[in-house]
């Protein structure tokens, strides 16, 4: 794939693409010329000929702009296969929690979007942002938001090339509305990634069946019973109660039970405070904090982590596949629990530190961070493998190093969230997780490419 181009406008009423002189030749050798350009869905016929400056430079007509709606001043790829020229990609963010405000479309996202449309024009992608409401089916569209240098606007673009899937939460994923256009689209041809929430029971189940990564994974026990938690207890005095479909923590519970000590203990947090209660049995314990009992709630082994002046630590670590297609880290983080808190997440007080605030005060072996990084691409190569057929382009990993230098798995998120990033020396990882998403669709869209040739053929 080559370096993205602008493509300046030529006054021309004739549908005329212009190419630069050695690519005129190479197509006049091969006596083979494209007659089809090709941008997001929309495929039109067009002439080639050679620039009229004679210059290495591509252009296009007026009358081939305003057909395709081609953006003015924004760098693309071009790629010609057989008798098409292909022009883009463009990549719809498909979202939902749309306001009526044009300076805040999106609400308390809204930067985190604009950021992410400038990474998508740093890498040669024509982005836009749609919802399932912004969908013109009759003519092939999406009235898309944009956003350049001048602030937000909505835009008529043809059906994109690629979806990067950002819906916001599992209730919205799940309606039937995010649904139907979600098929539809893909039915249209368009590739779709990171399409929906990881289930951590699933999760849990695909992993433990790969010798590769079985050892990353605590013991965990989907819906159990008294029975089953207390033999949980027996073996490792602790253990952490979740809900399969939860994030940012919400829901856990640790269960503790000490050696030669008759009470049973539970952490959580309600009220936006940390609590501690103690229960004479397990019994009493989880009729009161589990009234609807623990259907859809998994047990898992408690892992006695590093500490630094007395508060876990835990590691977030971000992959992301990108122009090759290969998974990479792309960032990592500390992340110090709080005070009283039984997981490391900001909500519940914890904090974010880059390692090299944090890696020295450990006593692990010098090796650790390149030993977690490896874990977190074994982990994504895993997770992509035994779900192929779903196209998943990032991962969030939170992973735990114990007292011994262990690595386990706690969680793995489809669609990270982005916190850690408001850290002033997470700034570099920041730029490279936003930009890393459209060089993967780059590669999709240069696979989509070398498909539909293979296929003519």
């Amino acid at each position: 794939m080559h370096d993205p181009k602008l493509i300046p406008i030529i006054e021309g009423h004739t549908d005329i693409l212009y190419a630069p002189i050695s690519q005129f030749r190479e197509w006049m050798n091969l006596k083979s010329f494209p007659n089809v350009l090709c941008y997001g869905q929309k495929q039109i016929p067009i002439q080639v000929q050679p620039h009229p400056d004679q210059i290495e430079q591509y252009a296009m007509t007026q009358s081939l702009q305003k057909k395709l709606n081609w953006p003015l001043e924004y760098p693309v790829h071009l790629f010609a296969k057989d008798s098409i020229m292909y022009a883009g990609p463009i990549v719809g963010i498909f979202t939902a929690g749309f306001t009526s405000n044009l300076h805040l479309p999106f609400g308390d996202r809204t930067k985190m979007f604009a950021k992410l449309l400038s990474a998508a024009r740093r890498n040669g992608v024509i982005c836009c942002i749609f919802g399932s409401h912004h969908i013109n089916w009759e003519k092939g569209e999406i009235t898309g938001y944009q956003y350049e240098a001048s602030g937000w606007s909505r835009k008529d673009f043809p059906f994109p090339n690629v979806v990067y899937d950002r819906l916001p939460n599992r209730r919205i994923e799940q309606m039937q509305v995010s649904i139907e256009a979600k098929k539809r689209l893909q039915e249209q041809g368009i590739l779709w990634f990171n399409p929906g929430f990881f289930d951590k029971w699933e999760v849990y189940e695909k992993l433990k069946t790969d010798k590769a990564v079985r050892n990353f994974l605590p013991n965990t026990v989907l819906s159990p019973d008294q029975e089953q938690v207390e033999q949980l207890l027996s073996r490792y005095r602790n253990i952490y109660v979740k809900p399969t479909n939860g994030s940012l923590g919400n829901g856990i519970q640790q269960i503790i039970k000490r050696k030669n000590d008759p009470f049973y203990y539970i952490r959580f947090r309600s009220s936006e405070s940390n609590r501690l209660r103690r229960y004479t049995s397990l019994k009493r314990l989880l009729r009161k904090q589990f009234p609807n009992g623990m259907n859809g709630f998994m047990a898992q082994q408690g892992i006695h982590l590093v500490h630094s002046n007395g508060n876990a630590i835990d590691f977030r670590v971000h992959t992301n596949r990108g122009r090759s297609g290969q998974w990479e880290v792309s960032a990592i983080a500390a992340k110090l629990a709080g005070s009283d808190s039984i997981t490391t997440h900001m909500t519940s007080g914890g904090r974010t530190l880059s390692l090299s605030e944090i890696i020295h005060d450990l006593s692990l072996s010098k090796t650790i961070v390149q030993d977690i990084k490896e874990a977190a691409l074994v982990l994504s190569k895993a997770l992509s493998k035994c779900d192929e057929k779903r196209k998943i382009g990032e991962i969030g990993f939170d992973l735990g190093v114990d007292e011994k230098g262990s690595i386990w798995m706690f969680e793995a998120n489809s669609k990270p969230g982005r916190s850690i990033f408001d850290h002033p020396n997470l700034n570099a990882y920041d730029r490279k997780t936003l930009e890393l998403p459209f060089q993967y669709a780059l590669y999709l869209f240069k696979q989509s490419i070398g498909q539909q040739a293979a296929v003519k053929q």
